[in-house]
């Protein structure tokens, strides 16, 4: 399934394998994808999954919603240490976050786990390219 929601101004493609779909279907409550963009010691990108609402969440589907973060660790700079439960905050953005916003987010469920992921198109770097200087 593909559905198209707008996350700060910019149209986001949400894709959900067939596994996903099924999985959303037997949950009871809603399920909640945090799409974070890394600024730190790196820039990353993760796709987190929460059973708590968020203010900013998006509905994609009636049992999913999807929001966008630019997130940094202070304590954390490998991603061992990210992915195993460091506290991100908000990187405060000095620009528009629609910027930064990803084009599409893929959503899979693989051995009992849903799995994300996000990607740009190169539409805004072809754009970038073309401007005069």
């Amino acid at each position: 399934m593909n559905a198209t929601i707008q996350l700060y101004g910019k149209p986001v493609r949400v894709e959900l394998t067939a596994a996903a779909e099924r999985a959303l279907e037997k949950r009871a409550e809603s399920l909640y994808a945090e799409v974070q963009l890394i600024f730190g010691c790196m820039v990353a990108k993760r796709v987190w999954f929460r059973d708590e609402a968020n203010e900013n969440a998006v509905p994609v589907t009636p049992k999913l919603s999807v929001w966008f973060r630019p997130a940094r660790y202070e304590k954390a700079c490998s991603f061992d240490e990210i992915d195993n439960g460091a506290v991100a905050s908000d990187f405060p953005m000095a620009v528009d976050r629609k910027g930064f916003v990803p084009d599409v987010v893929h959503i899979d469920y693989r051995a009992g786990k849903y799995i994300g992921d996000f990607t740009y198109s190169m539409e805004f770097c072809r754009s970038q390219a073309k401007m005069p200087k």
